[in-house]
Order: structure tokens, then sequence, then C-alpha cells
């Protein structure tokens, strides 16, 4: 197990062997330059902070000398503890710069997330993802249970609820969502990668922009605190933009009756989508609420 940094390195220090370690581990590789340009320190320095990362963890990095790289080994072990929900907010926001901790003066509570993903099954597809390969899981569906699939990830999303990678399953050729939850094992030896097919460019779902307007619920006996909820005048609606791939797993967040006449219960569903028969040509309502395959979309 790599030996954690030492006491007597600086906090500064400390944050940058920080940077090391997780740029490896969920992208694959760091350069030097990583270091110059995230906390504007010098060339001699960045190759000081490497010096004592290898020393730390010598086992972790390989330096590719003809690109100028170091590499993650297949011997890789975290210097430093992980917290989930901060690697999760560090992969969806980036890193702030210049931006100094301040102490909460409020309290202030929120929902616990009830399911996380596995970090180091987390981390073999942001870095499939970063360097455009394939890879080969182990994964446990509703409909199938376990079952061995290759698939290309192009991305990760947040739905809110849970966590996927959207990729292209080459076992049923075509893009899908994988929950990373359902993911029991990662192979990253699987074949080369299409470009022809399997990339991003080629998921029309994820490139496809839907606009979906939202209404306050039709049912509602007071429709104006709905409004206030929202910051809308009276007869407005909210309009957004989303991904085709997004849309039913958006509706379902936030709570939106998708059903054709808007029969939900109002005091649960605020909101109600319009024309929501024509929004069911463009995006998947399978798992909106109110949708039923009798309504006829």
């Amino acid at each position: 197990m790599p030996t954690r940094a030492p006491d007597e390195a600086s906090p500064n220090q400390r944050e940058r062997l920080w940077q090391i370690d997780f740029l490896t581990r969920f992208r694959g590789q760091v350069t030097r330059q990583d270091l110059v340009q995230r906390f504007g320190i010098a060339l001699s320095n960045a190759t000081r902070d490497f010096a004592l990362y290898r020393q730390l963890a010598p086992q972790n990095l390989d330096y590719d000398h003809s690109n100028k790289v170091y590499r993650r080994t297949d011997h890789f072990l975290p210097l430093f503890t992980y917290d989930r929900e901060h690697t999760l907010q560090t992969l969806t926001l980036g890193q702030g710069l210049g931006l100094e901790a301040c102490a909460q003066p409020i309290l202030v509570d929120a929902a616990p997330t009830l399911n996380q993903p596995d970090l180091e099954i987390l981390a073999a597809v942001s870095r499939a993802i970063y360097a455009g390969e394939a890879l080969s899981i182990a994964y446990v569906s509703i409909s199938s249970g376990e079952t061995i699939r290759e698939i290309v990830p192009h991305s990760l999303v947040n739905t809110g609820l849970r966590w996927h990678t959207r990729a292209y399953c080459r076992t049923h050729a075509e893009f899908r969502d994988f929950v990373l939850t359902r993911i029991t094992a990662v192979d990253e030896a699987a074949a080369a990668v299409k470009g022809a097919v399997e990339s991003i460019a080629h998921d029309h779902d994820w490139q496809r922009i839907v606009s979906l307007e939202l209404i306050p619920h039709p049912r509602a006996s007071y429709a104006r605190a709905i409004e206030l909820d929202y910051g809308l005048e009276s007869g407005q609606s909210i309009k957004r933009s989303v991904r085709a791939a997004m849309g039913g797993y958006l509706l379902r967040r936030w709570g939106v009756d998708c059903s054709p006449k808007a029969t939900l219960n109002p005091d649960e569903y605020q909101l109600a989508l319009r024309d929501p028969k024509w929004v069911a040509t463009q995006v998947s309502l399978a798992i909106s609420p109110g949708f039923t395959e009798e309504a006829g979309y």
C-alpha cells in the first residue's frame, strides 16, 4: 500500500500530490503541465512534486518519454483516501481556482444520497471515456440478470437519483445507459473502438436536443403557489432544452405529470408536461410519471 504524503509536506504540496493521484486514477495519465496550469507553479516545482509522488508510490506511474506523460500502471493504488461525494462533485463541477473555504455559520442539512458508485468502477469508466477505449463489464440488469457486455462509454450522467454511463453496447449494437452501481467487474482490455459507429458523434439521442415545456399542474387548487416556487408570472411556463437521451430522467426527477390529460395528483406532481404525446415521439417517457403504453403514446 503506498505511503501517505508525509506530515512535513506543506498543505499546498499535499494538494498537488492529490492532484497527481486524482488525475492518474480517473483520467489514466497526468503531466507536469497539468500542475503548472492548475496551481500556477514553475515547471521545476512540478518536477519535484512528481519526484516526491514517485518516492511515496513507486508502483503507481510509468513515464512515457516520447509523449512526456506519466501513465497509470496496472499496480496503481491510491495514495489518498477518497470521499465519494467529493469525488463525484469534482468530476461533475471540476475544480475552482482561487476559491477559499469558509466557515458555515448557518446549519444546512440535505437529503443523503442512497446509492453511490464504487470508485474503482467509476475510475475505470472515467479512464475509458478519456482515452476513447472500450470496456468489458459484468453487468446486472433487472430484465436479464448478470451478463458480460462490451461497451464503449462516452459520458457520465448524474440523473439526480443515480449515476450511469452512456455507452455503445456491442451486444445490442446500440447506445444504452448502464447504471454504475450495477457494474460488478471491469476488464480494460476490450477490443479496439470502431469510431465509425461507436463514437459519441453517432449517438443520435445524445446529440439531438428536444424542447420541453412545463406548466403548473392544471388541476392544482392554487397554481400561484407553484408559480412562486419556480419564479413564474401568471400564465408563464418553464421551457428547457434537453438531450433526447436525458428527457425521461429529467421529467422523472422533476416530478412532472406526463399523462395525456394531466390526471395525476397535483399535490404530488406540481408540474405537467405540455403536449406529452408529441414529446413521446421525441423522448422515451417509459420512466416518466403518468406514462402508460395504453395511453396511446
